[in-house]
């Protein structure tokens, strides 16, 4: 190993240069582990033990991203064991290509590419290294994805990827055609490519004039479809007399599959490398045949036997935009559909790689032409599921190793492809805020046994070096984490793990800070040693991050009712493809009321365990109590036959809105449809067979057959979605705030038993003794920090794991309160240790100075300054303006007597950017929550007199990347770094009475015109009742009224304050104060800092309102970004192929409720070039159900910001109804805008 070293390092590799980076590891014996079978491994039962520290198999894992084999075995083992410090249970190997000026050689890659000899060898060693430190690894199934093979370079080499292609030729009627077949083939071929044929046709023109048609479709007659095909010579060339006469316009049109020329190169000593077939099993062969001969050499084998927990891996199918074809498609389809394609194939002419366009090139008068389309994505799909992952699962397992997969990005039936791998997967990056995808994805796992349902997270955009582990939406981790928690993930793969560098030279990746994936401004995040001084903390994070998954792993995914889903497709960040507002809003009536569900394909119904026992389908994954339609237009026979069986077995079918009355396919069609319809009027007329208006009256149905949700709220809200998990003796229930402000509510959860809090940051499971049993289950209080979590359990389990003990009393002694209340920590030091480029300005060398200390100054409510404000310019000595690092804030503080037998009390650190450790008075207090730093439990650390607080904040890398040289990075804006507060302290159990008082939102906006609403809670931490007053005071121009000024608290109990604040001021910010004061003498304070602005829509700052919505939207271009006041960022409708542009028939809707009653006199619109609204109305509504028209505009289309005068009127609800947009294609895509403004006055 040492000569090969020597070798790499000859080459130029930097990183055995980099010694101080290198971690030392102790090899220690490690017997083999058993292969995994079929991708299946015991889960750890959740004890005391395990959920303290839980073990490697339910630990995060890293995406580990590496130039191939250009790599130091030193380098190696060093980057596995950081991740296992930072607590990490595996990687996931993928690789990229090198840098420098050998990258692209032969020589080179003969050498290190994928592939090579060396790569095995490195492969044995990563292995190795897995096994010695405890830890999974995984391998990408090619170098990138689509897969690749060194051994296919030839285009027409048939384990290429195909493509089906066509030419044509118009011709009159009455005349005859002699010559070769037509040249213009469409798409063109990639160079090189011999098309083979797969049918002539010749077919009449609906108009004839089609032949001067400028677009599509060009609408034929399907019954004058003649198959020409046999009549083609050897030579190419065909002599046909063409029916009709002169007045009559015929196509003669040839199809042909192609190889479609895909490649990824500058992985493997050969080129190009085109991308396999992934509709065929000889595509599959060239991957496991070229895997057997040259990586899974005998010690790989071994190696990989001894980790015992391996995966192969394959990314989501970004096959390009050809339309995918294979060598038997034609016989698959007939197999498969029960007619031939050859005659209908006129449908599928430029129908786009999903088969879904709504303008093919030419079309049938007859409108089969979009039953044919959905039989070519049926097909498609059958392939990609049984001549695809079937055998590659098969040979993966049968090699010890679990496939794991993204089973999306054609048109594919996710939920079914799900079902047939060991892992499978979704991603934050296309999924974007979106928790119904990983519901598509966990479904697999759930019905096929398998406990493990994987997330690429949390790749953002533009975010390298400056993600956070706190906050919400795009760059905040956890959010992003747990968002596919709520939709079934059980395991996080952090995205991403780069090697040390990339390569030689002076580029970019193979400077300092080192290799990060796609360089310095593109994709996060760029983890590890060589990282952000944030990078230690993270221990604690996957600690979390570890439990929580050990917790979602219990057990079997319980579920309240089913909701069928019958589509293909998940290409893009739109919805799905054939229905974009086919799946459920995350916030729709069943979450609202508390429903756990999870989305049934048609092909689920067809499996054997299927079945119906004590009312529930599916009793061993599942247990769904019901199946719900919505809106199901279409549906096959033996679907709906399904349904009648189970129908009858007893399980309750729920049609919302329209029943199916028509099959999706072609063959046969009016027969089946008329099937279809006289089954679906038998299944309706079955008594547990039910119809209701639409999807809203669902749950009162459900509640009416005594079908109870799992985690009910007391009062209807889609805020806290729950998952459920359950085994003999538990309930587990994951819940989680979906919303970007506190929520606070009482949930019923369903189970047996007793309630803890199983505390996912410290390890411990904890009684609760402030909850009330029903029949249903218990009552419990869910109170939750914005994009927040936490766990409950309801057990019947007695042992060193669920304890039960009474709550002890620790009740005020004396009956008035003497003073005792918030403190305001306002006077710091701040001592940072700066982060830069080393002398070297090598990857990973990493200069770490520390500065001279700071006293930040205090704003009025003790606010303290973000380093990039603590400059020499804003009076400071150190300049922070971009610097990166570890800052440690002190505070030495005093506490009077009143402080004396304080037992519980709350350090609220405000906001801090990004992590922080605590320590007060010696003691580091445990893990701190980054969603909620409001709440750390100080109470048994504080002495009367002296006490010293100490918060070591750390941030991430990116301002030292802005200003180092060669980074490229100068232009991304500068990150506010370090503690920025405010910091108070307030007691809660003490020997006198306490009156907690906390704003739920630190921040509101208020227009000028508007009104908006405070929450503030106030707690009774005494066990006798109280009366509270309310007072509240504001700055000039703001009005604030409580909406009781007096409160009425029980003991040990608390009540939410609602104070209505409007104004007219129109920029700037002022302060809401919120003080209570308890008729025992208790009393606090908070504060609300006012947003203004002239905009009634804008929302900045995560507030409940201004809300904005959208009838449907693209994953990363949600509503939201339409009123976050940023120019840069917009939203799209959810079409993604021409035709699914919103029309009069079919508007998009997209609108803002204001929270309250507003006047309203005119509405900002800005637009996208080439994509903004061309027709649309404004319309108004007091209650959000009669609407009013106060501007229509048609013909009209600006991507520049255009505001338009309203009749002015009183209205809570604004929305555009839009029916044309303005598009570069007809017909158009979708519709997008970068901002919708509402305002008070016409202006």
């Amino acid at each position: 190993m040492s000569g090969e070293r020597r070798r790499v390092a000859a080459a130029g590799l930097v990183a055995t240069a980099l010694a101080g980076l290198l971690v030392a590891i102790a090899p220690t014996a490690a017997s083999p582990a058993p292969a995994r079978s079929a991708g299946t491994e015991s889960v750890p039962g959740l004890t005391a033990e395990t959920f303290a520290d839980p073990p490697a198999t339910v630990r995060p894992k890293y995406r580990w991203w590496m130039p191939m084999a250009f790599t130091d075995d030193d380098q190696l083992r060093a980057e596995l064991a950081d991740m296992k410090a930072v607590g990490a249970g595996g990687a996931e190997v993928a690789t990229t290509p090198a840098i420098g000026p050998r990258a692209a050689d032969p020589d080179f890659l003969a050498e290190y590419g994928w592939g090579s000899p060396r790569w095995a060898g490195k492969v044995r060693t990563m292995l190795e290294t897995a096994d010695e430190l405890d830890l999974g690894l995984d391998f990408t199934i090619s170098p990138r994805w689509p897969a690749i093979v060194p051994t296919v370079t030839d285009v027409n080499d048939p384990r290429a990827a195909q493509e089906v292609v066509f030419s044509h030729a118009f011709v009159k009627g009455g005349t005859k055609y002699s010559g070769p077949l037509p040249a213009n083939l469409r798409p063109k071929p990639p160079a090189g490519a011999r098309p083979t044929p797969v049918a002539v046709l010749l077919a009449r023109c609906a108009d004839a004039a089609c032949d001067g048609q400028a677009g599509g479709p060009r609408m034929l007659h399907r019954d004058s479809v003649q198959d020409l095909t046999s009549s083609v010579g050897d030579d190419g060339t065909l002599t046909v007399e063409v029916p009709g006469d002169a007045a009559d316009t015929y196509v003669l049109i040839g199809f042909f599959h192609t190889g479609d020329g895909q490649v990824r190169n500058n992985f493997t000593t050969t080129k190009p490398n085109y991308v396999l077939d992934h509709l065929s099993e000889q595509g599959v062969r060239a991957t496991t045949q070229f895997y057997d001969t040259s990586i899974l050499t005998p010690p790989v084998r071994e190696a990989l036997d001894a980790v015992g927990r391996v995966d192969l891996f394959e990314d989501s199918l970004e096959l390009g935009d050809s339309q995918k074809w294979t060598w038997d498609f034609t016989d698959q389809w007939e197999q498969r559909r029960g007619y031939s394609p050859i005659p209908v194939l006129p449908a599928l002419t430029d129908a786009g790689s999903s088969g879904l366009t709504a303008a093919p090139f030419f079309d049938f008068t007859d409108g089969s032409g979009a039953r044919i389309r959905t039989d070519y994505r049926q097909t498609w799909n059958d392939l990609y599921v049984n001549s695809r992952l079937v055998p590659l699962r098969r040979w993966a397992n049968e090699r010890g190793m679990a496939l794991r997969t993204q089973p999306y990005g054609g048109p594919v039936d996710t939920p079914e492809a799900a079902t047939h791998v060991d892992v499978p997967e979704g991603e934050s990056l296309v999924f974007y805020d979106n928790i119904e995808p990983y519901r598509l994805v966990s479904v697999g796992a759930h019905l096929n046994g398998t406990q493990v349902v994987s997330s690429e997270c949390c790749a953002a955009r533009e975010s390298v070096w400056a993600t956070t582990a706190g906050g919400w939406r795009n760059s905040a981790n956890l959010d992003s984490v747990y968002r596919g928690y709520a939709g079934g993930v059980t395991q996080v793969i952090w995205h991403g793990y780069p090697y040390l560098s990339k390569g030689e030279g002076t580029a970019d990746q193979a400077i300092w800070p080192g290799m990060s994936y796609g360089g310095n401004t593109s994709f996060s995040e760029a983890w590890g040693a060589k990282g952000g001084p944030n990078w230690p903390d993270y221990k604690a994070i996957n600690d979390h991050l570890a439990r929580l998954q050990l917790v979602l792993r219990q057990g079997k995914p319980t579920f309240d009712v089913a909701v069928y889903l019958q589509d293909f497709g998940l290409r893009s960040p739109a919805t799905t493809l054939t229905g974009p507002k086919s799946l459920l809003e995350s916030d729709s009536p069943l979450a609202r009321r508390g429903y756990t569900y999870e989305y049934l394909s048609p092909a689920h119904l067809r499996m054997p365990s299927a079945q119906v026992t004590d009312g529930r389908l599916f009793p061993a994954a599942g247990e769904h109590q019901a199946i719900v339609l919505a809106d199901q237009q279409t549906m096959t026979v033996d679907t709906a036959r399904r349904l009648l069986d189970l129908a009858a077995d007893g399980l309750p079918i729920v049609f919302a809105g329209q029943v199916p009355s028509a099959t999706p396919g072609f063959h046969d069609a009016a027969k089946q449809d008329a099937e279809l319809r006289r089954m679906i009027a038998e299944l309706t007329a079955q008594p547990g067979v039910h119809r209701v208006a639409d999807l809203a009256a669902v749950p009162d149905l459900l509640a009416r057959l005594g079908i109870t949700p799992a985690a009910a709220p007391t009062t209807p809200s889609a805020d806290v979605l729950s998952v459920r998990r359950s085994d003999a003796t538990t309930n587990y229930y994951y819940l989680f705030n979906q919303r970007s402000w506190a929520t606070e509510q009482q949930v019923t959860l369903t189970g047996e038993g007793r309630p803890y809090k199983l505390n996912t940051w410290t390890g411990e499971v904890t009684p609760l003794t402030d909850y009330r049993k029903t029949p249903n289950g218990v009552v419990v209080d869910v109170d939750l920090a914005a994009a927040d979590t936490a766990v409950i359990a309801l057990s019947t389990r007695q042992d060193d794991t669920f304890k039960w003990s009474a709550r002890a009393d620790h009740g005020p002694t004396l009956a008035k309160n003497t003073g005792l209340g918030t403190e305001v920590l306002d006077d710091w030091t701040l001592q940072v240790e700066s982060w830069s480029r080393g002398t070297s300005g090598r990857p990973g060398d990493t200069a770490k100075t520390t500065l001279p200390a700071v006293a930040p100054v205090a704003g009025d409510r003790g606010t303290l300054p973000p380093w990039s404000a603590i400059t020499p310019a804003n009076g400071y000595g150190t300049d922070l303006g971009d610097v990166s690092g570890v800052g440690t804030y002190t505070s030495t503080f005093t506490l009077d007597d009143s402080w004396d037998g304080v037992r519980t009390a709350d350090l609220d650190l405000g906001k801090a950017v990004d992590t922080v450790t605590v320590t007060l008075n010696g003691t580091q207090l445990p893990a701190s929550n980054p969603q909620d730093l409001r709440h750390l439990e100080v109470g048994h650390l504080l002495r009367v007199g002296e006490n010293t607080l100490t918060v070591r904040v750390a941030s991430t890398l990116l301002n030292a990347v802005r200003v180092a040289p060669g980074t490229g990075a100068a232009a991304r804006p500068r990150m506010d770094y370090g503690l920025l507060g405010p910091v108070r302290l307030t007691p809660r159990e003490a020997k006198e009475p306490t009156l907690v008082v906390e704003a739920l939102e630190r921040e509101l906006p208020l227009a000028a015109g508007a009104t908006n609403r405070a929450r503030v809670r106030i707690a009774n931490n005494s066990p006798r009742p109280v009366s509270v007053g309310v007072h509240v005071t504001t700055g000039d121009g703001v009005e604030a009224t409580p909406d009781r000024p007096t409160l009425e608290i029980p003991g040990r109990s608390s009540a939410t304050a609602l104070v209505r604040v409007n104004g007219e001021r129109a920029s700037g910010s002022s302060v809401l104060a919120v003080d209570a004061v308890a008729d025992n003498g208790a009393a606090g304070q908070d504060h609300v800092t006012l947003r203004h602005s002239d905009d009634l829509a804008v929302n900045t700052t995560g507030s409940q309102y201004p809300s904005v919505w959208a009838s449907s939207y693209q994953y990363q271009h949600p509503p939201s970004m339409l009123t976050d006041g940023s120019a840069s960022t917009h939203w799209v409708s959810a079409g993604q192929t021409p035709g699914q542009a919103p029309t009069p028939e079919s508007p998009e809707y997209l609108g803002v409720d204001l929270g309250f009653a507003t006047q309203v006199g005119a509405v900002g619109l800005s637009g996208r070039e080439n994509w903004a609204p061309r027709a649309y109305d404004v319309q108004t509504s007091l209650d959000g159900k009669q609407w009013t028209t106060v501007l229509s505009v048609e013909g009209e289309a600006s991507p520049r910001a255009t505001t338009l005068p309203v009749v002015p009127t009183e209205a809570r609800y604004v929305r555009l109804r839009i029916t044309e947009t303005s598009s570069p294609t007809s017909p158009g895509h979708n519709t997008q805008l970068a901002q919708f403004a509402v305002y008070s006055t016409a202006r």
